[in-house]
Formats: C-alpha cells, sequence, structure tokens
C-alpha cells in the first residue's frame, strides 16, 4: 500500500463517513433526545459492526455472510425495534421539573451500544460496501499483514470520529435548551428522527 493510496483512501472513507444515512440520523437523534452519552455508546456500536466487516473484507471471509445470512434479519429488526421504541420515548416524554435539558430516561449504554451494533451488523450491505470499496485503493490479492494493519489504522479512526463529532455537536445544542416548548420541539423532533431511522434499517 502506497501513501498516495493511503491518503486516498482515508480522504475516500472522511467522505463516505460525513455523508448522513440511518446511522448518523439515529446518533444525531439519540444525542438531541438523551444526551452525549447515549450519542456516544450508539456511535460505539457503529463502529464495532464497520470494524467487524472491515476485517471480515479484508480477510477474505465474505463466505461468512452467505452461512450466517438469515440471522442479519434478527439483528436489522431488533436495531430497527430499538430506535423506534426510542423515537416512541421521545415523542411521550413531557419536560422534567426544574431541568428541561434532562434526559428524557436513564442513559443505558449498554443499550445504546448493542443497537448501534446492530445497525451496522443488521446489513448484510457493509460488507458488500467495503468488499467493493477497498479494491480501489489496495491490492486485495496481495495484502500482506501491515497493509491490513495500516488499512485498519486509517478507516477505523475516521468511522468512529465522524459519528462521535455529529453526537458532541448534537449533546451541544441540546444542553443550550431551557424553553419546554422548545423542548417539547427537540423530543418530537429527535422522536421522529428515530423512528424514521428505525424504519429505514429495517427496510433495507
Amino acid at each position: 500500500m502506497t501513501l498516495e493510496s493511503g491518503i486516498a483512501l482515508a480522504l475516500a472513507t472522511l467522505v463516505f463517513a460525513l455523508i448522513p444515512g440511518p446511522g448518523i440520523s439515529a446518533v444525531v437523534a439519540q444525542s438531541l433526545a438523551r444526551g452525549f452519552k447515549a450519542g456516544a455508546s450508539f456511535t460505539a456500536g457503529l463502529a464495532c459492526g464497520d470494524t467487524i466487516y472491515l476485517l471480515t473484507a479484508l480477510f477474505g471471509m465474505g463466505w461468512v455472510a452467505s452461512q450466517i445470512g438469515p440471522y442479519f434479519v434478527i439483528l436489522k429488526w431488533a436495531g430497527a425495534a430499538y430506535l423506534v421504541y426510542l423515537g416512541v420515548r421521545c415523542w411521550l416524554a413531557t419536560p422534567p421539573a426544574g431541568n428541561t435539558t434532562a434526559c428524557v430516561e436513564p442513559v443505558n449504554a449498554g443499550r445504546s451500544y448493542l443497537a448501534g451494533l446492530c445497525v451496522t451488523a443488521g446489513n448484510p450491505k457493509a460488507i458488500a460496501f467495503y468488499c467493493g470499496f477497498l479494491p480501489g485503493f489496495v491490492d486485495m490479492q496481495a495484502l500482506t499483514p501491515k497493509d491490513i494493519v495500516l488499512v485498519v489504522s486509517i478507516i477505523l479512526p475516521i468511522i468512529f470520529s465522524v459519528p462521535m463529532g455529529y453526537a458532541w455537536l448534537a449533546s451541544r445544542g441540546r444542553s443550550a435548551i431551557r424553553s419546554t416548548k422548545l423542548w417539547k420541539a427537540m423530543n418530537r423532533t429527535a422522536g421522529t428522527v428515530m423512528i424514521g431511522a428505525g424504519v429505514a434499517v429495517a427496510s433495507k
């Protein structure tokens, strides 16, 4: 892997990561409604799922996807259902007395992480993306251990830091809200986005 191809891979990955999709929408919505901790945990799950698929593509184990295909459906629906559940909770929430910036409910980092993991792991298109994306930058037939380390070192920080940036920005906007009407509007907007993200994940 050359320096030029490494830079090109980094730039291409950054562009793809910045484009909002169901995952980014869910990260933003969770951070708006429940704070940075929820968004960060969800991001960690997304990144972990992406890492699994990235390593699968690098090690040429595409056959794994065909062997465990039915389980993709379970993961996909689990992630989608949790997003819809959170969206409904946001819609039904009432402003907490004396603190209009409190979370809708106590944040369970483990659940948020698993939801993010299911959203990515339940999307078999992810492995197709990596299998089709990487050959443009790396000779998949001549991969060395050094190449694998370099690719992971380039892609992983980007796919983790970009959604984390979205989560931080969304949580900053959330903490600035003091009005009860704005609180309700924010929660319902976040709820709608989460429900929409859940439907988008389920429909793939």
